[in-house]
C-alpha cells in the first residue's frame, strides 16, 4: 500500500480568495482539480490562532469569523503536489501534515 498523508488546514470563514470564501476555494480545488481521496470541512464554534484573537459563536456574535478546518488525505505523492498550490494560497503555518495508515 502506498504511503498516505493527512492534511489539516485552518482558515476563518470570513477569509476570501478570488472573490470567493477561502474555504470554498480550497474545497472546490481539492475536489475538482486535485481529486484527493477524501475531504471534510468542519465549522468550529470557537478558536484562536497565533494572534490570540478569540472567535466564537453566540447570539451576540452571529457574524463572527468562526474557524473552519479542512481535512483531507491521499497518497504522499498527491499531497506533495497539492501542498505546492496550497502554500501559494495561504500561510504555511496554517497547514499541518502527518503520515497515516489506512485500512
Amino acid at each position: 500500500m502506498p504511503e498516505m498523508t493527512m492534511v489539516r488546514i485552518y482558515v476563518l470563514e470570513g477569509e476570501r480568495k478570488h472573490h470567493k470564501p477561502m474555504a470554498d476555494e480550497i474545497f472546490s480545488r481539492l475536489h475538482k482539480d486535485h481529486k484527493v481521496k477524501g475531504v471534510t470541512q468542519f465549522r468550529g464554534i470557537a478558536g484562536f490562532g497565533s494572534h490570540g484573537v478569540v472567535h466564537y459563536a453566540d447570539l451576540a456574535h452571529i457574524n463572527a469569523h468562526l474557524p473552519i478546518v479542512i481535512e483531507f488525505f491521499d497518497t504522499t505523492e498527491v499531497i506533495e503536489d497539492t501542498l505546492t498550490w496550497l502554500r501559494e494560497l495561504i500561510d504555511s503555518d496554517k497547514i499541518v501534515t502527518w503520515k497515516i495508515q489506512v485500512g
